[in-house]
């Protein structure tokens, strides 16, 4: 039984962790991806632009239009809007066929770019233009502009690696000057002026499960970052990937396979929340034959708003850490979930990178005037500082952990172990079985043949 016990508990737990370095440089970790997304996602301003361009239904005025387009966050949140509003969704669906829009151009329409949050930025102490910096991305809060993010289609045709830093502090990380205009908001995704930064692995989908902190108007941010890296050692490849715990990069493609719907990866690297965002796509796909526009495409049609009430109805099905499974509050309760498997297959990752942040906060004063970054308290030596935010995200250490994963029992502690288990239950030991073959072999053998001597002798 205690044989049996051993072997079970290293079948199946074979791997561990512990800390390798609490002093390892901060040069060996990547700078995290930084994604920005206004609180606004759909701007008053350019709402009224592409209304204008609109032809529309004699009895449909520009006013209404422009106050329909706040519909657009029910394909975010489906279901955010009290009351039945299918024929309002149909009926703003039907304008957008009639003149040719699809949801990705009406959605970059109405959302501020990168250029226009943005005034101004520095990395590594040098000023930069942000469009430099910056790329339009796509979030779970729809389209964004993320720094150091690499996707499969930003590094196709050349050598991209994410940024790193020798120095901490906040004068040598990414600083940003963000621009608000609170009487711009038309439909926002938190009923506040602010914008939200999502912290993330450079390769990794920026999603609801990446690091964020919210950032209000007229604040001086201060994200300090600590991150911390876990390695897996050559011995841990050794392993089957069938029966080992977590994959690496290179092992998986980032793939979302849900009842035999498999997209081809849209991501440059797999890792467990790559590997769940396709999953969730997948799902969709399945359930309501599109996928929203916030997931990267891949001949597959994106959804509109006539989707929004399928979207609704399977949330459940795709929002829940357990894709392909119907978690509402109605099925939640005798929902049985196998957690000894993971939800579509999706491993951890063998080496991953972890970043902690901590956010310290102060008031910008309405009376500075600035050149970009420069600031001065002499009035017409710049623009006022109104409507807008400073945010700073640095390293906050040079030196941060580092843990190390390797596997629990080598073939030398497993016969070790087994070699206790007999020597403590039925005194067996390495000498036992010298004496076994003695006794047993060598001794009945010679005292045969000393026998039939003795015979022959006497005859």
């Amino acid at each position: 039984m205690i044989m049996t016990f051993t072997y079970d508990h290293y079948s199946g737990d074979r791997l561990s962790s512990v800390v390798r370095s609490t002093h390892h440089g901060i040069w060996h970790y990547p700078f995290p991806a930084v994604t920005m997304c206004d609180f606004n996602r759909v701007s008053l301003e350019l709402t009224w632009k592409l209304v204008e361009k609109l032809k529309l239904p004699p009895s449909v005025s520009k006013e209404f239009i422009v106050q329909e387009m706040r519909l657009l966050n029910e394909l975010l949140y489906p279901g955010r809007n009290e009351g039945n509003i299918r024929h309002n969704l149909s009926r703003l669906q039907n304008i957008f066929d009639a003149n040719d829009l699809s949801i990705p151009m009406v959605i970059k329409a109405v959302t501020r770019n990168c250029e226009s949050m943005m005034d101004a930025c520095r990395i590594k102490t040098e000023n930069v233009n942000c469009n430099e910096l910056f790329e339009p991305s796509l979030s779970r809060d729809g389209l964004c502009c993320s720094f150091n993010y690499i996707t499969r289609e930003n590094s196709i045709g050349k050598e991209k690696d994410p940024l790193t830093m020798t120095s901490c502090g906040y004068q040598s990380g990414l600083t940003v000057l963000v621009n608000f205009n609170p009487d711009d908001y038309h439909a926002t995704i938190v009923e506040s002026v602010g914008i939200k930064v999502m912290l993330h692995d450079p390769y990794d989908y920026p999603g609801f499960d990446a690091t964020t902190k919210l950032i209000a108007v007229n604040k001086y941010s201060f994200l300090t970052i600590q991150p911390e890296a876990t390695s897996s050692t050559g011995t841990v490849r050794s392993i089957p990937l069938a029966t080992r715990t977590c994959a690496f990069m290179d092992e998986i493609e980032p793939t979302g396979i849900y009842k035999n719907v498999k997209r081809k990866s849209v991501f440059a690297k797999y890792s467990f929340r790559n590997c769940l965002t396709e999953c969730r796509a997948s799902v969709i796909k399945t359930k309501c034959g599109c996928i929203p526009y916030y997931y990267s495409q891949n001949d597959t049609r994106v959804c509109n708003l006539k989707d929004v009430d399928c979207l609704n109805t399977f949330k459940y099905w795709y929002t829940t850490a357990w894709p392909g499974i119907d978690l509402s509050p109605k099925t939640l309760p005798t929902v049985q979930v196998d957690t000894k498997h993971r939800s579509c297959g999706c491993k951890p990752d063998c080496d991953f990178y972890h970043y902690s942040v901590e956010n310290s906060v102060g008031t910008l004063h309405s009376q500075m005037f600035h050149h970009g970054l420069k600031y001065t308290n002499n009035i017409g030596e710049g623009n006022p500082s109104i409507n807008q935010s400073i945010i700073h995200v640095f390293f906050g250490d040079l030196v941060s952990l580092q843990y190390r994963r390797d596997v629990r029992y080598s073939w030398r502690r497993i016969f070790a172990t087994f070699g206790g288990l007999f020597g403590l239950f039925v005194g067996f030991n390495l000498m036992s079985i010298f004496e076994f073959v003695y006794f047993f072999v060598i001794r009945i053998i010679t005292d045969v043949r000393t026998k039939t001597k003795n015979g022959k002798q006497k005859t």
